[in-house]
Parts: structure tokens; C-alpha cells; sequence
């Protein structure tokens, strides 16, 4: 049963590639489904970062517009870049655009499957966002394969799960949020968990003291667009309603302040309505297997970071997929539905308002599916809040117990 999510993701990538070889309209048709622009050319995003990579060996500062890099900059953290060395380039795009998928369809193997949720899941595994991501190659495909095979690392001796803290943090000194996994930590007996927060202190002085002025520039070269298309994040909600007018601005505060301080206030609420649930949270969490209680929580800790911390391309979506065996195992088809409706928001949104360009003004019917779209996103924040706080708090309670 497992082998069938890989199987499909196999056959789904043999008939993208024939349809770009055959019929190259259709191709760009499919791929500007997400985003509205069409894409001659698979794998453009690790085609960006390994032409970063070219420019940076030949001295050219990535984090400032350049000719090398087309006017554009490298909005990733600079650990990535010492990876420059290797002898790669954007010749090698093709090759490591498929490795990519292969290691997001042989992750999938790792997600808990039953034949009575298979179809669920595979709705999700193979959404508009995981093809938005797979087409682009984004870096965070190998983040989520990484990711998925320390959650899996967590069920196994102490060496392993070790080894998946290592995969938690080779990760987060990439793309920074998967830091947040290193919540399942907390299972660890206190002098494990000492161990690690000591070697995780020492690791991050010895690669961010050197890396210091990289990381802010790459924390301030960070997209943000848009609210209304194919985003997601605390801000979206607050910074549509301030550009619709639905928010006024005070003198002095500006839009963009004020998107900020609405937003904050309305995290705060939905974390503190996930803490006074915490009960149900924890029972709904006992209820389940292990391998599914993992998966839930690191997917609630890892959106929950990208949607308090940023605004995200909706690819980054990627990582509710962990949080669907469990929600289906306990039979909550109301937030499983809400999850795939984020997953599946671009196709809505194309048949409601037509592909359009990334930017634009939404009319009256795009406007009300995206107050849905928002509405989704926060109670999933919301719920996965919850159930990550109550595993939190459990095992800090036995720890404390000690």
C-alpha cells in the first residue's frame, strides 16, 4: 500500500515530461495554473540557486541585485551557499530537478497510509501546491523529504533519532524553519535533551557567528507580495483588509503597520483559544498511533513557524501533508478538508476567477473565496497550535517530573 503514493508520483512526472516534449502549449497551460505564468522551462527555482551559486564562486555579492543574476538577489540562507564548491552548475538543473522528485515520492513512502484514507491523502500528496513545488524545484521539496525521514528517524534508537536532529538542523541552516521540529526533542529523557540543546547552542554560534551578515541579509530579502494569490502567512489576511479598505490606517501607522499590529493581535487570540483547548488537544493526540501523533505535531510546528514568521509561497504548504494520517485516522474530515482545500487553492481559484497574473485587484467572487481561503488557514493554524502546544506541554510536564 505504501508503494502506491511513489508509484504515482512516478507516473504522474512520466506524463508531465511527455507533455512537455509533445505538446509544449498544454505544458505551459498546467504550469501556469499556481501562479498564472507560464513556465518554458522546468526546475526554474534550483536553476536559480545554483546559478547563485556560480556568481558567488566568482565573487559576486548573491544578496545584492546583479547583472549575474539578472537583477535579481538570493533570498536563501548562506550556509547554502557553501555548498558552491561542489562542482555543479545550472547545467546539472534537469539531473537535480528529478532527484528532487525522486526524493519527494520515495518520502511519501513514509507517510501512514490505509486503504480506506488512500485517496484523501493522495489528493493531497499530488495538489496544485506539490506540483507547484515539484515544477519549480523548489528547495523545499528536498526540505520535506529530509524532514519527513527525521520524523521517521524518531520512532528508532537513540543513534537514529539523533541522526534526525541532525537532519532537523542541516535543514534549518538552509531554509530556517525547519528549526521547529526540533520540538520532538522534548520526548528525549533531560539529559538527552541538555545534550542537544548544548551541541545545538555550540553548532549555531559556529555557523551563524561567521554567517551573521549573510543571515540578516537573506531574512530581509525574503519575498512578500501579494495577499491575495498564491500565498499564505499571518499577514495575509490583515494586509488584504487594509488594501480593500475594510481596515482604516491611523495617522503615523502607515498600511504596512498596520496589516502588522492586526495581525499580531489576531495570532495572539488564536494562540491563546489554542491553549484553553489544550485538554482536547492532548486527548485527541493519546488517541493515536505513534508514528501519526509525530507527524501531526511536526507539521503543526513547522506551518505553524512559516505562518507566524512570513509570508509563503503556498508550496510550503507542503508541510501539512504530515498532519493528514492522523486527522483521517481520527476521523476529522473537517480540518482533513480544510487542509486539501489549501492544498487545492489555486485550482479553485482558477475556476472562479480565470488564471490571471500574480498581481492584481481581486473582483467581488475572488474576494469571497479568499476570506474562505484565509478562514481555512487560520483554523488550521489554529488547531495544529493546539495540538503541538499539548505536546509540548506534556512532555515538558514529564520532564519536570523528571
Amino acid at each position: 500500500m505504501g508503494w502506491r503514493l511513489p508509484a504515482l508520483g512516478a507516473l504522474g512526472l512520466a506524463l508531465t515530461a511527455a507533455l512537455h516534449a509533445l505538446w509544449l502549449p498544454g505544458y505551459l497551460w498546467l504550469t501556469t495554473l499556481s501562479d498564472g505564468q507560464a513556465k518554458r522551462h522546468p526546475f526554474v527555482d534550483l536553476h536559480d540557486i545554483l546559478l547563485a551559486g556560480q556568481c558567488w564562486r566568482h565573487g559576486v555579492n548573491v544578496y545584492a541585485p546583479s547583472a549575474c543574476l539578472g537583477g535579481g538577489v538570493f533570498n536563501y540562507a548562506p550556509a547554502l551557499l557553501r555548498l558552491a564548491w561542489l562542482p555543479i552548475g545550472t547545467s546539472d538543473t534537469l539531473a537535480g530537478g528529478l532527484l528532487f522528485c525522486a526524493a519527494y515520492f520515495l518520502a511519501l513512502r513514509l507517510l501512514p497510509v490505509s486503504q480506506g484514507r488512500f485517496w484523501p491523502l493522495a489528493a493531497g500528496c499530488f495538489s496544485t501546491s506539490a506540483f507547484y513545488a515539484l515544477e519549480q524545484a523548489n528547495l523545499d521539496v528536498l526540505v520535506f523529504a529530509l524532514c519527513l525521514l527525521g520524523v521517521w528517524a524518531q520512532r528508532r534508537s537513540l543513534p537514529v533519532r539523533l541522526a534526525g536532529y541532525g537532519l532537523f538542523a542541516a535543514c534549518a541552516a538552509a531554509k530556517f524553519y525547519p528549526a521547529a521540529l526540533l520540538v520532538l526533542g522534548l520526548r528525549e529523557r533531560r539529559v538527552v535533551l541538555l545534550a542537544l540543546g548544548g551541541a545545538g547552542l555550540v553548532a549555531g554560534l559556529v555557523v551563524l557567528a561567521p554567517l551573521w551578515h549573510g543571515v540578516v541579509a537573506a531574512l530581509g530579502a525574503i519575498p512578500s507580495g501579494t495577499p491575495f494569490r498564491a500565498t499564505f502567512g499571518r499577514i495575509d489576511l490583515a494586509r488584504g483588509m487594509v488594501m480593500l479598505g475594510w481596515l482604516p490606517v491611523p495617522p503615523g501607522l502607515g498600511r504596512a503597520g498596520m496589516a502588522g499590529l492586526v495581525s499580531w493581535a489576531m495570532a495572539a487570540a488564536a494562540l491563546g483559544l489554542a491553549a484553553r483547548g489544550r485538554a482536547g488537544w492532548a486527548a485527541l493526540l493519546a488517541r493515536l498511533p505513534e508514528p501519526e501523533r509525530l507527524l501531526l505535531v511536526a507539521a503543526g510546528a513547522a506551518y505553524g513557524l512559516c505562518f507566524l514568521a512570513a509570508q509563503n509561497v503556498e508550496y510550503r504548504e507542503l508541510f501539512l501533508l504530515p498532519a493528514l494520517p492522523g486527522l483521517l485516522r481520527l476521523g476529522h474530515k473537517a480540518l482533513a478538508g480544510a487542509i486539501l482545500l489549501l492544498l487545492w487553492e489555486a485550482a479553485g481559484r482558477d475556476l472562479i476567477g480565470g488564471i490571471t497574473p500574480y498581481t492584481y485587484h481581486p473582483g467581488p467572487a475572488l474576494t469571497a473565496f479568499w476570506l474562505v481561503r484565509e478562514g481555512a488557514s487560520w483554523w488550521v493554524f489554529t488547531a495544529l497550535a493546539g495540538l503541538t502546544g499539548a505536546f509540548a506541554a506534556r512532555e515538558t510536564m514529564r520532564l519536570r517530573r523528571g
